[in-house]
C-alpha cells in the first residue's frame, strides 16, 4: 500500500489510495450510496474530503480508499473514490465510535462503551459467534441484545457482500444497487448465474453481466449465459427500431458476439423458446415486444370492423360547413381527407410541411365538435402537445399524461377495463409512436372510438422499436389521406421548399438574398465550418432575426461524435453562450460537465418528475452541498440528484432523432462528408423541417447531395402490417 506521508494534496490530478477514519458525512443519497464525507487519513493532521458511492459507511468506520485526485472550483481538493473497502475497527476509540455513530438503533455512545469494556476488544468478533453474550451488558435485556446482533450481522454480510461484488469488478453504485435488489442472496444469485442482473438490476447490461461471470470462471458456453446474449442482441436490435429478428439474422449475429459456435446458438434459442423467454412469431421477439405488436394489430382490426363514420355528414355538407366558418378554401386533397379521416373508425392524414396538414386537423375538430363529439388531442412529447394545442386553439397533452403514466414507471392507469372518456382521439406527430406506446393508446380507447393519426411519413421514424405510421400506411388495412398541395403562404417560405425539394431526392436551391428563410454557407473545411456555426448561432442569426441565442436558436447535427458532433459543438457553444467564471457554480459526473445557465436535454424518460427523452431545459440552480441541480423546463422546474445526471446532456447541439417533434425558431445544421453513414435524406429532412424562422446549413456540398441521394435506413423487422391485414 502507497506511503500515506507521500500523496500529493497539491499540484497535478492522479491515482491514490489512501486508509483513514471516516469522521463526518455532508451529503448522502440513500438510494444509491453517493456520498460527501470528510476522513482522518492516517498519517496527515488535516482532514480530506471524499465523494463518490460509498455504501454503507458510518462515522467512526475505518475505510481503505482508491481514486483520484481533482479540484474543484468551489469545494477545492477531493478524492473522488472509485473503490472502497471497509476494514474492522480496532481499539476502544475506533470501537466506541463504530458502535456509537447511530448505525445501530437503540446503541449510543454509553451503550457502545459498555460493549467494548463488558466484552473486550474482540467484541464483534465474540458477538458475530454468540449474539447471547451481549446480554451481560449492563443495561441490555435478551431482546435487546438480538436486535443488536441482528444488526450488526445485516452491516456485516452488506459489507462483505458489496467487498464481494467490487473484487470482481463492480463499482461501488452497481453494487449497492445489486445488493438493494437481492439482500442477503446476493452472493448466491450472483455466484450462480451473474447473467440475471442484466435483466433485473437498472443500469447493468449484458457485457457487466458477463465480465462479473468471467471473473467467477463461468465457462462461455454455459447455457445461461447464451440464453442471456440472445435476450441482449434483441434488446439491441429494439434500440435500433426492431420489434424482433427473423432466426437467421439472430444466429448471424449471435455466434461471434458470444465467441461459440452455430449449434450452441440452435440450442440456445430452443431453450429460450421453451422457456417463453423469447417467442417466435413469423420473427423471433421478447415476449413484451410480440404483445405490443399484437395488442395494436388486434385493437385496429376492432376499430376497424366496426365500418362506423365518426359522423353523419355528407363530405359535401362537412366542406361547406369548414370553408364557411375557417373562411378558407380547401385544397382537392384536403377535401378528400376530409372525408377519408370522417368516414373512417381509423384513419390516418399524413403530408409534409406546408401542406395544410394543421389546417385539416381544425376542420376536422370543428366538425366533430360540432356534431356533439368529444374530441381529445394528444402528442408523443410536451413540445410536441404545446405545437399541437397552440395551432388549433384548444387543450392537448402528451399521450403519457393522457394515459394516465403512473410513477415509477408502473404503466398507465388508463386501459380497456377504464378506457378514456372520448369519442374521437387525434395523435399527431405519430411518426415518434413506436409500438409500445401505440398499444397502450389502442388499449384506452372506448369500443365504440374513432383514432386519427396525423403525422409526416417521410420523416424519421420513433426512437423506440416499430415503425407505426408507415407499418399502417403499408398495411393497406387503414385508410390513409395523403396531403401534398402546397400551400401559397408555404410555397414562399425558402424552408418549406427547400424541404420538399430534398425529400424529392433533389439537391435543394437554398436562398440567397437578404430576405430569404434557407441558407447553405459552404465551407470546405472543417475549422471554417466550425467558425461560422459560431458565428450564425451567437451573433448573426440573432441580430438579423431577433432571436435569443440559447432559446431560439438550435444546431442539430448528424453525430454524437467527430469534428462537427454534439460533443465537440456542445463544448465550443457552452464557451461562447456561456462561459465559466468566478463563482458560477459547475460539476462535473458521468463524463459531462452542467454549469449554471447550460442548455440541457432529458435523454431518458423519468416518470416520477414527469420529464421526457427529449425534453430541453435551462439548468438553473447547483447545490452540491444539498446534491441537487435544478433544470427549468419551460413551467415546470425538476430537480435531480447528482448521481441521477446521467439523465441530463448538454443541449446546445442536439442529434437530428433527438430533435424530433420539436419546432425552433433557428435551426444550423453542419453537413460534411465525414458525417458519411448520416447522411440519408429523411434524417437531414427530419432537421430541416424542424426550423420555423430560418434555416442553415453549413459546410460540403458534397454531404448535401449524399443527402439528397440516398435513402434513409433499412426497413425495420416489425410485422404489424402484417398482423392488421389478417383478417380485417
Amino acid at each position: 500500500m502507497s506511503d500515506m506521508g507521500e500523496l500529493p494534496f497539491e499540484g497535478e490530478s492522479g491515482a491514490a489510495t489512501l486508509e483513514g477514519t471516516l469522521l463526518s458525512i455532508t451529503f448522502r443519497n440513500e438510494d444509491n450510496g453517493y456520498t460527501v464525507a470528510r476522513i482522518e487519513v492516517h498519517g496527515r493532521k488535516l482532514p480530506v474530503t471524499v465523494v463518490g458511492s460509498l455504501p454503507g459507511i458510518e462515522p467512526g468506520d475505518s475505510l481503505a480508499l482508491s481514486g483520484r485526485w481533482a479540484t474543484h472550483p468551489s469545494f477545492g481538493r477531493q478524492l473522488e473514490v472509485k473503490r472502497v473497502e471497509l476494514r474492522p475497527p480496532t481499539g476502544r476509540e475506533g470501537l466506541v465510535k463504530f458502535l456509537g455513530s447511530g448505525r445501530i438503533k437503540g446503541v449510543g455512545v454509553r451503550t457502545a462503551e459498555k460493549i467494548v469494556d463488558t466484552l473486550g476488544l474482540e467484541c464483534l468478533v465474540l458477538i458475530a459467534d454468540n449474539p447471547a453474550l451481549l446480554s451481560r451488558v449492563p443495561g441490555v435485556t435478551r431482546a435487546r441484545a438480538k436486535a443488536i446482533a441482528d444488526q450488526l450481522a445485516e452491516q456485516a454480510q452488506a459489507a462483505s457482500t458489496l467487498v464481494f461484488l467490487q473484487q470482481h469488478g463492480l463499482g461501488p453504485a452497481l453494487a449497492q444497487r445489486v445488493w438493494k435488489r437481492y439482500g442477503h442472496e446476493t452472493a448466491a444469485v450472483v455466484r450462480e448465474d451473474p447473467w440475471r442482473l442484466a435483466d433485473e438490476v437498472h443500469g447493468i447490461g449484458f457485457r457487466t453481466a458477463d465480465g462479473l461471470a468471467r471473473s467467477l470462471g463461468h465457462a462461455l458456453d454455459e447455457p445461461a449465459r447464451l440464453r442471456a446474449g440472445l435476450r441482449f442482441l434483441l434488446g439491441e436490435a429494439a434500440g435500433e427500431g426492431h420489434c424482433g429478428l427473423p432466426r437467421e439474422e439472430l444466429l448471424r449475429a449471435a455466434g461471434p458476439f458470444l465467441e461459440v459456435d452455430e449449434a450452441l446458438v440452435e440450442g440456445a434459442i430452443s431453450a429460450s423458446l421453451a422457456a417463453h423467454e423469447l417467442v417466435e412469431d413469423g420473427l423471433i421477439y421478447r415476449p413484451e415486444l410480440l404483445a405490443a405488436e399484437v395488442t395494436v394489430a388486434d385493437g385496429l382490426r376492432r376499430l376497424l370492423a366496426r365500418e362506423a363514420p365518426l359522423t353523419t355528414l355528407s363530405l359535401a355538407a362537412a366542406v361547406d360547413w369548414c370553408e364557411r366558418k375557417s373562411r378558407l378554401s380547401l385544397a382537392p386533397d384536403q377535401r378528400q381527407a376530409l372525408g377519408t379521416a370522417l368516414g373512417a373508425s381509423v384513419s390516418v392524414l399524413t403530408g409534409g410541411p406546408g401542406t395544410g396538414k394543421t389546417t385539416l386537423v381544425r376542420c376536422l375538430i370543428d366538425v366533430l365538435v360540432a356534431q356533439g363529439r368529444r374530441v381529445a388531442l394528444a402528442a408523443p412529447t410536451g413540445r410536441a402537445a404545446r405545437r399541437l394545442a397552440e395551432a388549433t386553439g384548444r387543450d392537448a397533452s402528451t399521450l403519457h399524461r393522457l394515459l394516465g403514466l403512473m410513477p415509477t414507471g408502473g404503466g398507465f392507469r388508463v386501459e380497456r377495463s377504464e378506457p378514456l372518456a372520448l369519442d374521437v382521439l387525434i395523435v399527431d406527430e405519430t411518426s415518434m409512436v413506436d409500438i409500445a406506446l401505440m398499444a397502450a393508446v389502442v388499449q384506452a380507447l372506448p369500443p365504440e372510438a374513432g383514432l386519427i393519426l396525423v403525422g409526416d411519413v417521410d420523416q424519421l421514424p420513433s426512437v423506440g422499436p416499430g415503425e407505426v405510421l408507415r407499418s399502417l400506411i403499408q398495411s393497406g388495412a387503414v385508410p390513409v389521406a395523403r396531403l401534398s398541395t402546397i400551400f401559397r403562404q408555404a410555397r414562399d417560405s425558402g424552408i418549406v421548399r427547400v424541404a420538399h425539394e430534398l425529400n424529392a431526392g433533389e439537391v435543394p436551391a437554398f436562398d440567397e438574398g437578404p430576405g430569404g428563410q434557407a441558407f447553405f454557407i459552404e465551407r470546405p473545411d472543417l475549422a471554417g465550418a466550425l467558425a461560422a456555426i459560431l458565428a450564425l448561432v451567437t451573433e448573426r442569426i440573432p441580430q438579423k432575426f431577433g432571436l435569443d441565442p440559447l432559446r431560439d436558436v438550435q444546431v442539430i447535427t448528424p453525430i454524437h461524435g467527430g469534428p462537427l458532433g454534439t460533443q465537440v459543438l456542445n463544448e465550443r457553444l457552452r464557451e461562447a453562450l456561456n462561459p465559466s467564471a468566478p463563482g458560477k457554480p459547475e460539476i462535473s459526473r458521468f463524463g459531462r460537465l452542467f454549469r449554471l445557465g447550460d442548455k440541457v436535454m432529458q435523454v431518458r424518460n423519468n416518470y416520477d418528475a414527469g420529464v421526457f427523452n427529449g425534453d430541453i431545459g435551462l439548468l438553473s440552480a447547483v447545490d452540491e452541498d444539498a446534491g441537487t441541480v435544478g433544470v427549468q423546463f419551460d413551467e415546470r422546474r425538476v430537480e435531480y440528484a447528482l448521481d441521477s445526471l446521467d439523465q441530463l446532456e448538454p443541449a446546445y447541439a442536439i442529434t437530428c432523432h433527438k430533435s424530433q417533434g420539436s419546432e425552433f425558431p433557428g435551426v444550423v445544421m453542419p453537413l460534411i462528408t465525414g458525417h458519411f453513414m448520416m447522411l440519408r435524406r429523411n434524417l437531414v429532412y427530419t432537421a430541416f423541417t424542424r426550423a420555423r424562422s430560418v434555416l442553415c446549413a453549413v459546410g460540403q456540398w458534397q454531404a448535401l447531395q449524399r443527402a439528397a441521394q440516398t435513402e434513409g435506413a433499412g426497413a425495420r423487422w416489425t410485422r404489424l402490417g402484417e398482423r392488421v391485414r389478417e383478417e380485417s
